[in-house]
């Protein structure tokens, strides 16, 4: 039976790379110029600059795959709470969502 601290250690190496990657195609995405989002008008690319873009800039849904928007925007619900914000609705949750891996990065 593994003790807790291994596990733990375990965790930390498994994510490590994922967290890296996460953070260099952020670095990368924040380099390039700046590029109107795809969709313009629309109520999924209003919706996603409205809401995501009161903390930061909307980034574009290329910088990231699928998987990795996914990810991101699960791990942001929290933190648009502790902004001050009104939480997602789920549908709003969903448009977003869709939004981002329609046009998403393919690597």
């Amino acid at each position: 039976m593994p003790q807790t601290g291994m596990v733990h250690d375990y965790v930390i190496d498994a994510l490590y790379p994922l967290a890296c990657l996460l953070s260099i195609s952020l670095l990368f995405a924040s380099c390039q110029k700046s590029r109107p989002l795809p969709e313009q008008g629309t109520y999924a690319q209003q919706l996603y600059v409205e809401r995501c873009g009161t903390c930061h800039r909307p980034y574009s849904p290329a910088s990231m795959t699928a998987a990795m928007w996914e990810m991101q925007v699960e791990a942001m619900g929290a933190k648009i709470v502790q902004a001050g914000q009104p939480p997602l609705s789920p549908q709003q949750h969903l448009t977003i969502l869709d939004y981002l891996k329609r046009n998403a990065g393919r690597q």
